[in-house]
């Protein structure tokens, strides 16, 4: 996030505008990926759609995400056959 990884601090800039960058690799087509984030008293997800893969696929992705007032981020990847990855969190300030 805004290049920073799993478990570092990252700053969010005043619009709250923040890119996520991660490289993937995986077996069946991937379903979706998911942004779940919170401010210390809720959580919140933002699912993005990825079943336009294909098996066996490896791909750099780029999401833009709002994350004003967050206090944590972290990121999904679902499969088609349900299977998923998450990264640990990245501190926020």
């Amino acid at each position: 996030m805004n290049g920073k990884g799993a478990c570092e601090t990252a700053k969010v800039p005043r619009s709250g505008k923040a890119k996520i960058a991660l490289s993937a690799a995986w077996t069946f087509p991937l379903n979706f990926a998911e942004i779940v984030s919170g401010d210390g008293k809720e959580v919140f997800r933002e699912r993005i759609n990825l079943n336009n893969t294909l098996a066996f696929g490896r791909n750099q992705f780029e999401f833009t995400v709002d994350l004003r007032k967050r206090k944590w981020v972290r990121l999904e990847l679902w499969d088609i056959a349900a299977n998923g990855a998450f990264t640990q969190q990245v501190w926020l300030e």
